[in-house]
């Protein structure tokens, strides 16, 4: 067989077979999520157990012990201080509850005797068709309060399984951790060596781009917190650290966003006859919605190592096959995909490549 014919056809394979390994990890991921997790965190904690290890000769196992113990106690405690905060503010807010609750209340009474005065002046027709589409929303809302419903009933069911699932994943990260030699071992006896130094290298690559994509949504979190906390406290908005703090988590989610909370603000605020509240809510939500989208690619592509305009195509790519999903899987996706291709050929630039197939 002609030496092009074998290099287009390894060039296939790579790029054939990275595509559909990623499409079948992706798919196995749901199913392997304990113990990938368990990976993760025993390679974080790894620089811990090898202090605990030189500095104070503990021996690995128990190292790993103590090393995990100290990370659930840190995220033990964090949680605890996060709970404790929104405690304090919900019973802030309670105590203002009533008065905000009779406000709403004759707002909402005042839209509704509004709506009826209209209602009752219009022809006929228009009514009938109104009505029908009152009956059409009352059946859509009925859905969705069963759909919500049924959500609570299979979370609830699902406890149990949350609960086996932190359990597999703390006593993997163990095993991996207190393990970790024999594993290495046992893998490096059976593998070839440089099959094992590319995987490696593959490996380290991409859990380091996947550290900086998790980075730069902190980032972008950070950055609408500052938004939101100095827009909200502007427009004269009480409680503006908390609420922008509330948002930013909110609009880590691309389903809901920032648009999720300010817009149905500012509906409310329109409808309730505060004008000038529903006009600031939106401004601040244009702005910090154009700043996200011009800051988000440079930021996302400078920490994963890809060009802004090849993270936008990937954000962009990866909403229309995954939908809103896919703005972050997309990214994801292209940079395993780099880093496979890269290790699996040696770090070759496709110049490089071209050059030999016409040589050959």
């Amino acid at each position: 067989m002609d030496r092009r014919v074998k290099l287009v056809i390894k060039l296939v394979l790579i790029f054939g077979g990275t595509i559909v390994g990623i499409l079948l990890g992706l798919k196995l991921a749901i199913y392997l999520a304990p113990f990938l997790i368990a990976f993760a965190i025993s390679s974080l904690i790894e620089p811990v157990i090898q202090f605990l290890m030189k500095r104070l000769k503990f021996r690995r196992k128990f190292a790993a012990l103590v090393s995990l113990l100290l990370v659930l106690s840190i995220i033990t405690i964090l949680l605890l201080m996060l709970f404790s905060k929104l405690y304090k503010e919900i019973t802030s807010l309670s105590n203002t509850q009533p008065e905000f609750l009779k406000e709403a209340y004759q707002n909402i009474s005042n839209l509704i005797n509004r709506g009826l005065n209209i209602y009752f002046g219009l022809p006929g027709e228009v009514t009938a068709q109104i009505s029908n589409m009152v009956s059409n929303l009352s059946n859509s809302i009925s859905s969705v309060v069963d759909s919500f419903v049924k959500g609570i009933y299979n979370t609830a069911v699902s406890i149990p399984q949350m609960v086996i699932f932190v359990l597999v994943t703390i006593l993997s990260t163990y095993f991996l951790s207190g393990d970790r030699d024999r594993i290495y071992s046992y893998i490096k006896n059976n593998l070839p060596e440089t099959f094992l130094n590319k995987i490696i290298s593959i490996k380290d690559d991409t859990f380091m781009a996947l550290f900086g994509y998790f980075k730069a949504q902190l980032i972008l979190m950070v950055i609408t917190f500052c938004e939101l906390s100095i827009g909200l406290t502007i427009i004269g908005v009480k409680r503006s650290v908390l609420l922008g703090m509330v948002i930013s988590f909110i609009d880590a989610f691309p389903v809901l966003g920032t648009g999720g909370v300010l817009v149905p603000w500012a509906i409310y605020e329109f409808l309730t006859k505060d004008i000038r509240m529903g006009v600031s809510l939106l401004i601040l939500y244009i702005i910090v919605l154009v700043i996200r989208q011009m800051i988000e690619p440079k930021i996302v592509g400078h920490q994963i190592g890809l060009h802004p305009l090849v993270t936008l195509m990937s954000m962009y790519l990866g909403m229309k096959f995954f939908g809103l999903l896919g703005l972050i899987l997309g990214p994801i996706v292209v940079l395993i995909v780099k880093n496979i291709i890269s290790g699996m050929m040696k770090q070759r630039s496709l110049k490089e490549l071209i050059n030999d197939f016409n040589k050959k």
